[in-house]
């Protein structure tokens, strides 16, 4: 495994013709398949769709989509993108292309973890497919906007081959490197980093509307101190990457502080405090083993790569 490429984004400056568009199939038509089949089908290119159960092509803006009645045959295309629930049901799709035959580049866009998305790979490398790790990075609405970002990650024959068709997805396609892992586990941590992020502001805006504060009057708070995150996060970056804990201008103590009376105000406003309470304890922790003075930042330390387990 190599460590990923530099950003290298493939992007679409014009839409083919059909006659020399290369055709795409899309197995799973869920709204994230069905998204990157309108976005192929608006770039010009033709497209073949499949999902588990019936769907109304017409309903999901899909009515010149040609439908696969077997995902193992998808008829004649360029590539076969996978696009289901998870690895799990992604499998016995790419088992039943190989047994079929196929000699197209294959796409796995399913949700998976870094070591399932891995598996995967083996498996398919095994079955002789020509196979690609891929993640989207964007929402469905983004999906065939400039505004798409989809990562890759394969043996570097399958590149040439696969990103002059993924480019048919819209915005940029970036090639990771042949790490497997590095697409679903960007993906993830920008998930995790989101979900973390929404539930941070439900949680503030129920303490403070356990005051009388409405979300609507809390909302312009609440995007000044995410403004204030955003913009400290090039810094938090730099403190971790050297770890280096000793800016002096956040006190692991003072920090600690504050986070007892967040978990104290949510206590008493019967608000669970299940999110902050985290935070605290990491910061109790490592005060354990760090001076007061030190940058709050140091509680990275507590979440780095646990050793392997010997088990």
């Amino acid at each position: 495994m190599t460590a990923p490429d530099s950003p290298s984004p493939t992007r679409s400056t014009t839409s083919p013709t059909a006659s020399t568009a290369p055709t795409i199939a899309v197995l799973g038509l869920g709204p994230m398949g069905a998204a990157l089949a309108r976005a192929a089908r608006a770039a010009g290119h033709p497209v073949h769709v499949w999902n588990r159960s019936p769907k109304d092509l017409a309903a999901l803006g899909l009515s010149a989509a040609a439908p696969i009645t077997d995902p193992a045959d998808p008829g004649e295309v360029d590539l076969v993108a996978i696009c289901v629930r998870d690895h799990a049901a992604a499998r016995p799709l790419i088992d039943a292309l190989a047994a079929r035959g196929t000699r197209v580049p294959v796409v796995n866009l399913s949700t998976g973890t870094p070591r399932e998305a891995r598996e995967s790979a083996d498996h398919a490398q095994q079955l002789g497919l020509t196979y690609v790790t891929g993640a989207i990075m964007v929402p469905t609405p983004m999906v065939g906007t400039p505004d798409c970002l989809v990562l890759y990650a394969g043996a570097p024959a399958a590149r040439p081959v696969v990103e002059p068709i993924v480019a048919a997805f819209g915005g940029a396609a970036e090639w990771t490197g042949d790490d497997h892992a590095i697409p679903p586990v960007l993906d993830l941590a920008m998930l995790d980093l989101y979900f973390v992020g929404m539930y941070g502001f439900l949680h503030s805006a129920a303490l403070a509307e356990a005051h009388g504060i409405p979300p609507e009057r809390y909302l312009p708070f609440a995007t000044s101190i995410t403004a204030t995150l955003g913009a400290s996060l090039p810094d938090l970056s730099a403190a971790i990457t050297g770890r280096t804990y000793d800016g002096g201008e956040a006190r692991l103590d003072m920090c600690l502080a504050f986070l007892e009376k967040i978990t104290a105000a949510s206590a008493e406003s019967r608000v669970p405090d299940v999110l902050p309470a985290v935070v605290r304890d990491a910061s109790r922790s490592a005060l354990q083993r760090w001076s007061p003075d030190t940058d709050w930042d140091c509680v990275m330390e507590g979440l780095r790569r646990l050793p392997a387990d010997p088990r």
